[in-house]
Parts: C-alpha cells; structure tokens; sequence
C-alpha cells in the first residue's frame, strides 16, 4: 500500500498523484451509507402509509403482502443500494456525495475519467467487498499496492485524492532563520560594514548549516568574502575564509 502513484503520459511524461487513504475511503463509505439509510427509511414510511390507506389503519405489510412483493421490495432496495453509488459516479465523474465530501474521486487506473462500464462492474462487487462490515474490501486494500478493493481491481480503478496540501501552514510553524533585526552603531563601527553587508554576513552565518560543504565553498562564498575583508594587492585571510565555509570553531 503506497501513498502516491505514477503514471505514464503518452508523451512519456510521468505524473504523481496522491491515493485516497483506507480510513478517508471508509469515511466516505459511512456517509454514503447513512445517506442510503435515509431513502429505504424513506421507502418504509411510504409502504407504511400505503398499508394504512389500502388496508386499512393497523394492518400489518407483512401479513398482506404476497411473496413476490416481498421479493420486489428487497430487489427494490437492492437497486437503490447499487444505483445510489452507480448514478452519483456517473454525474459526478467519479465522486458520490460522501467522496465530495471526503475530496476524493474514483478513476481509471491510467488517469481518465471513469467509464460507465468500469462503475457497473466496481459496484456490482461492492456486495462482495461489503461483507463482514466491509472487511472484505479494508484487507484487500491494506494488500494492494494501489489501495484498491476487490471492485477496484476487477474494474481497472483507482480512488485519488483531491485535497490540496496545506504547505503555507508548514511553513509557518518552521522556525525562523532570516535575522531582520538592525544592528547597532557600535556593531557597524567596529566591523566597518554596512548595515545592508551585516546582515548579509549575519544571515548566511545562520544559514550556514542548511548549505552543503560545496556551496559553502562556491564562488559566491569567495566573492562575499574578497567584497567584505580584501584590500587591493591582499587576499582573505585563512580564518576569515573559515568562517565563510562555516568550519569554523567559534
């Protein structure tokens, strides 16, 4: 099970993109599930009235109704179980409105849209991966390397996510490196810099340990070093050098 897949363009192009977690997909599951709950309640109340007005107030659907309606009734539920997921994924392009929810959508494995007869045949299996309070389809996407569940696989799907990382956040809880705070007339008189060359210096000081060896020892380090400390005719001294490529003690 990986968190990211790969796929290829025709014009040898290689895209990344994010997979729907189990416990994302599951969630949407739920939802989707309380939704459907709600119209077979739905159905219920309407067969109750239905009982109260053809059979009369108190009559019971059970006693009254033959075998081959019971029998429309479950095929009935049936059909609002499959076509729930099957009609939303196809309006949706790929999303139910617990996927919606959950920012993930269902689509082929080699990244287009999902087909009609790709959702028929994920969905169809949905009663197989549904056993066990859909235990059947977390083991087989805790196995897969594309966190797919039994439909996914005979489908030729893949459930992705469509949540966007937050990465201003975390760059906002990492530390501070850039010092912005002026330095003082004692410190420019006794360095001789500028304002504007110190906290050049100061702040490649603090970032020296986020430089690799070769770029602390690049020309650019060189040219700050000769800007700041060489005379004419006279080269930078070893230590100052030192300092520059950050092996120095102090």
């Amino acid at each position: 099970m990986e968190e990211f897949d790969i796929i290829e363009t025709p014009e040898n192009v290689d895209l990344q993109r994010r997979l729907a977690g189990i416990g994302s997909r599951l969630l949407a599951g739920l939802l989707d599930s309380l939704l459907i709950a709600g119209l077979l309640l739905l159905l219920v109340l309407v067969l109750l009235v239905l009982d109260m007005t053809v059979f009369g107030f108190g009559a019971r659907v059970m006693e009254q109704a033959s075998a081959w309606m019971i029998a429309v009734l479950i095929l009935v539920a049936f059909v609002i179980y499959w076509g729930y997921f099957l009609l939303f994924e196809m309006w949706l392009n790929g999303q139910t409105p617990g996927k919606r929810y959950m920012r993930i959508r269902v689509v082929q494995q080699e990244g287009r849209a999902v087909a009609f007869d790709a959702l028929a045949v994920r969905n169809l299996l949905r009663a197989v991966d549904g056993l066990g309070f859909y235990a059947v389809a977390g083991i087989a996407m805790f196995l897969t390397k594309r966190v797919q569940r039994l439909g996914d696989l005979a489908a030729g799907t893949v459930v992705i996510s469509e949540e966007i990382p937050d990465y201003a956040a975390k760059a906002d809880k990492k530390e501070k490196v850039l010092d912005d705070v002026p330095a003082t007339a004692a410190v420019l008189a006794a360095t001789r810099l500028t304002p504007q060359q110190y906290r050049l210096l100061r702040n490649y000081w603090l970032r020296r340990h986020q430089l690799s060896a070769p770029r602390r020892g690049s020309g650019c380090c060189r040219s700050c070093c000769g800007r700041f400390w060489s005379a004419p005719g006279r080269r930078c001294p070893a230590t100052r050098w030192r300092f520059w490529k950050g092996t120095s003690k102090n």
